[in-house]
């Protein structure tokens, strides 16, 4: 009987060990991971800052292969994971809150860009009315008078972009313009 009970408390007591060795997988941590990197995808930071949203997917990725790893293993620890998440999540705050300025930055690049087109566009018409006319001339004039009207008629595409809040798409017309 005295055997029974030793095995029986020493049975108990490895459970024990065993059952307090074993970490639960964070998945609150996981979650709010996930909200946050889906939040600054949402507030357009994979477009306005993509290496800061880059960094937190890569540290949510990193995450969670420890995540796997400490799974697979008999006695997980997460706390390596919870780092990396807290890390994760933070870095796709910072993201999402740096947006806005971006946004702004490029919303004023592409209205200084915008604001030199008209420029743009009559010094071409000029350089046009003063190119030589002659042999073999024709069709490259009317090739460049035909860049000139659609780098005017652009115009109004970056400011139907600029109205839309769709700053980078607004700044890289611009761009095309301005060059042309």
């Amino acid at each position: 009987m005295r055997v029974k009970t030793i095995i029986s408390l020493l049975t108990v007591i490895m459970l024990a060990i065993f059952l307090a060795g074993c970490d639960d997988v964070p998945q609150q941590e996981i979650n709010d991971a996930n909200a946050a990197l889906d939040a600054a995808k949402k507030a357009g930071a994979d477009k306005y800052v993509p290496e800061k949203y880059n960094a937190a997917k890569q540290a949510l990725d990193k995450a969670m292969a420890v995540v796997k790893e400490e799974e697979s293993a008999m006695f997980g620890s997460f706390d390596e994971a919870r780092t990396l998440l807290a890390e994760a999540k933070s870095s796709a705050e910072d993201a999402a809150k740096a947006v806005a300025a971006k946004k702004e930055q490029v919303k004023g690049e592409a209205e200084a860009l915008l604001a030199q087109i008209p420029d743009k566009v009559k010094a071409a018409e000029s350089a046009w009315r003063k190119a030589p006319r002659g042999k073999g001339t024709r069709d490259a004039l009317q090739q460049m008078k035909a860049e000139i009207e659609q780098a005017a008629a652009q115009q109004a595409e970056v400011n139907t972009a600029l109205s839309n809040g769709d700053y980078l798409t607004a700044k890289q017309k611009a761009q095309t313009i301005s060059k042309k």
